[in-house]
C-alpha cells in the first residue's frame, strides 16, 4: 500500500507541469517612479508642546528624499475656533540645496491663550506632488501655556491663622512648598498649606478639601507692602469653610487710599528672606461662626512667619521679668529686671517708660535714635528713671532687641512706683472669691474660697483681690490634683485680680494676667465688658449693651452670656482667657464667677462659706479624671474651651 501512494504522486507531477505550460503569461505593469522631493513629517516629531511667555514658540522639521537642490515646500494651516489668533505657522519651509531636513519655527500669541489650556494646530505639506506616499504628510501639534510658576523648594511657615481660632492647634513650624512667578518676582504662592500640606491632614475633626489644591497667593513685590486677597483655605473646623485676607488688602477693597494703609502699618514685610504680618494683620471669616458670618481678627500672637528656601531664621526672642527697684548712694532710682535673650540677640537696649505707653512705638523711637535708652545684656538689668517727670505710679521697662539698627523684638515688664510714699493701695479685710476661671478650663467645678481684698484710697471701688491664684490661697484640694498630674504649681506671689467697681453698675475686670502658665503661654483674662474696654468701645455703649456687671450689698456679680457650639447647644460664658499671645478664647462656662467683698451682709457671706464647704477632694478627682488619663493640659483645655473670636456687638 506504501509503494502505491507513492507512485501515485509521481505520476500527478507530469499532469501539474503540462498545465502550467500551456497557461497565458501574466501582465505585470511596475509603478512609475516616484518624483519630485519627496518630503514628509518623520514620525519620532515631538506633537505636545509647553511654552512659556518668555519664549512663545515651537518648531518641528520636514524631511525629504530628494536633497539635490533647493526647494520651498508649501504648508496648510488648519485651526479650530479657539486657536485662530494663536498660532502663526509659516507658508513654507525652506531646503537649502544637499540639506535632507528643514526647520519650521512657529510663534505663538500667548496673550491670545488661556492657562493651562491645550491649544491644537494640525500642519499639512499643502502640494500632493511634493509628498511620499510612504510617510505622514501632516501632524497635529498640541500647545500648552502653563502659569509661570517656578518652585522654589521648601518655605518654613508657622501659622498665625488657625491658631488664633481654634485652642489646642500646633503652632509648630513645618514645610510648605513655595512657588514663585516668573513673570512678576515677588508674587508667591504657599501650595497647600492648610490642606495636604497641614500637621493635622487627615483628621476626622477636621474637614479638609483634597480634591484641588489650594494656594495661598501672597503679593511681596514691594517688600514693605506685603499682603494677601480673600482666600479659601480649603478647611472646614466645624463653622463652614475658612477664609482669609491681610487687613491691608481688605482696607483698599474698601476704598482706603494704599498709602495710608502703608502709613498705617497695616501691611505685611518681606526682610531678610521672612514675610510676616501685624499683629491683628490678618482677618478670617467663617459662614457658620458663632457670632454671625464677618470678619474677625486673626494673627492676634503676631506668629504667622513664611521663611523662603535658603534662609535661616535668627533667634531674636527675649523675655523681661520685673525683680524690683533700689536706689543708689547718689540717689537714682533703678528699675531691675531679669532679660532672657535668644543666641542672636545681642544689640539690645532699654528704658522706663509710663505705662500706658506703646512699647512698639517707643522701640521704633530708639531705633531711630529719637529716645535715649541703655545698652543691656541679658541676666540681670538695671535701669534708672525719674519717676516725677514721667508721672503716674504705673511704668514698665521695655527692652528692644535690634538688628542692623532695625527692630526685631519687643519684651516688657510693667511694675508701680511710688517713690517712697504711701501706697493708695490698703487691705480692707478677707472676702470670697468664686473662680470658674482656672476650674472650668479644668473641667473641674466652681470653687469659692477666702482672699484677701484691697482698695484703692484715690479711687474708691477700685479693688484688688490678693494672690487669687497662688498656691498659699487657692484651694489645697485642686492644687495637689495639679501637683500629682502635672507636677505644675500655681502662681507665684505678687499677682492681684483688679476689680473696677466703681461704678457699681458697670463693673469690669480688663485683661490682666494671672501668674498662670502651663506651658501655653501666660495666663490672662478678662470679663467681656472690660474685654470691650480695653478694645477702645465707649463705656456708656458696654454698659448699655449689658456687658458690665454689678454690685449690690457686697457682692459682684457678672453677666452670664452664651453662644452656640458646635452641637448647636448654647454654652454659658462671663469673659475671655489669653494664652500667652493665643487668644481670646472664651472661658468661665459655668456662669459663676463672683466676689463677696469684706462687709458684705451676713447673708451672703454665710452662703460664700457653706460653698467652701462643698469642695471635697473625691468629688474633684472625679470631675479631673472624666478626661482621658494621661492627656497633655493643651488637650483637657481643648475640651472645654470653644472657638473664640473678637466678638462684635
Amino acid at each position: 500500500m506504501k509503494y502505491n501512494k507513492i507512485l501515485s504522486f509521481a505520476l500527478v507531477l507530469p499532469a501539474l507541469a503540462a498545465l502550467f505550460s500551456c497557461a497565458d503569461e501574466a501582465d505585470y505593469t511596475p509603478a512609475a517612479p516616484v518624483g519630485g522631493p519627496q518630503v514628509y513629517f518623520d514620525e519620532n516629531v515631538k506633537t505636545d508642546w509647553t511654552i512659556t511667555s518668555a519664549e512663545p514658540k515651537f518648531s518641528f522639521d520636514l524631511t525629504r528624499v530628494a536633497t539635490d537642490a533647493e526647494a520651498d515646500v508649501v504648508l496648510k494651516m488648519e485651526v479650530d475656533e479657539a486657536s485662530q489668533s494663536v498660532f502663526n505657522i509659516p507658508s513654507a519651509a525652506v531646503f537649502q540645496a544637499g540639506s535632507k531636513t528643514a526647520t519650521v519655527e512657529c510663534l505663538v500669541n500667548t496673550e491670545a491663550m488661556e492657562y493651562d489650556k491645550p491649544y491644537k494646530v494640525t500642519v499639512s505639506i499643502a502640494k500632493s506632488d511634493e509628498v511620499t506616499i510612504y510617510a505622514q504628510s501632516s501632524v497635529t501639534f498640541t500647545v500648552t501655556l502653563p502659569e509661570p510658576w517656578k518652585s522654589l523648594g521648601k518655605a518654613t511657615f508657622v501659622d498665625g491663622i488657625i491658631t488664633s481660632i481654634f485652642s489646642g492647634v500646633a503652632e509648630d513650624p513645618y514645610e510648605v512648598e513655595i512657588l514663585e512667578n516668573e513673570l512678576v518676582p515677588g508674587l508667591y504662592r504657599l501650595v497647600n498649606p492648610y490642606t495636604k500640606a497641614y500637621p493635622l491632614y487627615p483628621s476626622e475633626s477636621i474637614i479638609f478639601d483634597d480634591t484641588k489644591d489650594y494656594y495661598l497667593e501672597i503679593h511681596a513685590e514691594d517688600p514693605e507692602a506685603v499682603w494677601f486677597g480673600k482666600t479659601d483655605l480649603g478647611l472646614d473646623m466645624g463653622y463652614g469653610k475658612i477664609s482669609a485676607i491681610s487687613i491691608a488688602d481688605f482696607y483698599v477693597q474698601r476704598g482706603d487710599d494704599p498709602a495710608l494703609v502703608k502709613e498705617r502699618g497695616d501691611y505685611g514685610t518681606l526682610k531678610d528672606g521672612e514675610i510676616t504680618f501685624p499683629v491683628k494683620g490678618i482677618l478670617y471669616t467663617m459662614p457658620k461662626h458663632p457670632n454671625g458670618e464677618g470678619w474677625y481678627y486673626a494673627n492676634t500672637n503676631g506668629q504667622f512667619s513664611i521663611l523662603l528656601p535658603g534662609y535661616v531664621k535668627g533667634d531674636y526672642s527675649a523675655s523681661l521679668e520685673y525683680a524690683g527697684i533700689f536706689t543708689a548712694k547718689d540717689g537714682k532710682v533703678y528699675a531691675t529686671g531679669m532679660l532672657t535673650l535668644g543666641a542672636d540677640a545681642t544689640d539690645v537696649k532699654a528704658i522706663v517708660m509710663p505705662a500706658d505707653a506703646d512699647a512698639a512705638a517707643v522701640a521704633d523711637a530708639i531705633a531711630a535714635g529719637e529716645l535715649e535708652a541703655v545698652k543691656v545684656e541679658k541676666g540681670r538689668i538695671e535701669v534708672s528713671f525719674d519717676a516725677e517727670e514721667l508721672g503716674g505710679n504705673n511704668f514698665q521697662i521695655i527692652a528692644v532687641v535690634m538688628s542692623d539698627g532695625a527692630v526685631k523684638t519687643v519684651a516688657a515688664a510693667s511694675f508701680e512706683y511710688y517713690g517712697g510714699g504711701k501706697s493708695p493701695w490698703q487691705s480692707i479685710g478677707t472676702g470670697y472669691y468664686t473662680d470658674d476661671i482656672l476650674s472650668s478650663g479644668w473641667g473641674l467645678p466652681p470653687v469659692t474660697y477666702e482672699v484677701e481684698v484691697l482698695e484703692n484710697n484715690e479711687n474708691p471701688g477700685l479693688y484688688r483681690l490678693v494672690n487669687p491664684y497662688n498656691n498659699k490661697v487657692y484651694p489645697a484640694e485642686y492644687v495637689q490634683v495639679f501637683a500629682e498630674q502635672l507636677g505644675n504649681s500655681l502662681a507665684p506671689e505678687g499677682y492681684y485680680l483688679e476689680v473696677n467697681a466703681m461704678d457699681a453698675e458697670g463693673v469690669y475686670i480688663q485683661p490682666q494676667a494671672l501668674g498662670l502658665d502651663f506651658s501655653d503661654g501666660e495666663w490672662a483674662f478678662a470679663t467681656m465688658g472690660g474685654y470691650y474696654l480695653a478694645n477702645d468701645y465707649p463705656f456708656d455703649m458696654v454698659k448699655e449693651n449689658r456687658y458690665l456687671g454689678s454690685v449690690v450689698e457686697g457682692v459682684i456679680k457678672f453677666p452670664v452670656l452664651g453662644y452656640e457650639d458646635q452641637q448647636g447647644e448654647v454654652r454659658a460664658y462671663q469673659g475671655v482667657l489669653y494664652k500667652g499671645a493665643n487668644g481670646p478664647y472664651y472661658c468661665a462656662f459655668n456662669g459663676k464667677v463672683e466676689i463677696v467683698l469684706p462687709g458684705a451682709n451676713a447673708f451672703a457671706r454665710n452662703m460664700a462659706k457653706a460653698k467652701t464647704n462643698t469642695t471635697k477632694r473625691s468629688a474633684i478627682k472625679k470631675s479631673f479624671f472624666s478626661a482621658k488619663d494621661g492627656l497633655k493640659f493643651n488637650r483637657i483645655l481643648k475640651r472645654a474651651v470653644e472657638v473664640c473670636a473678637t466678638p462684635n456687638f
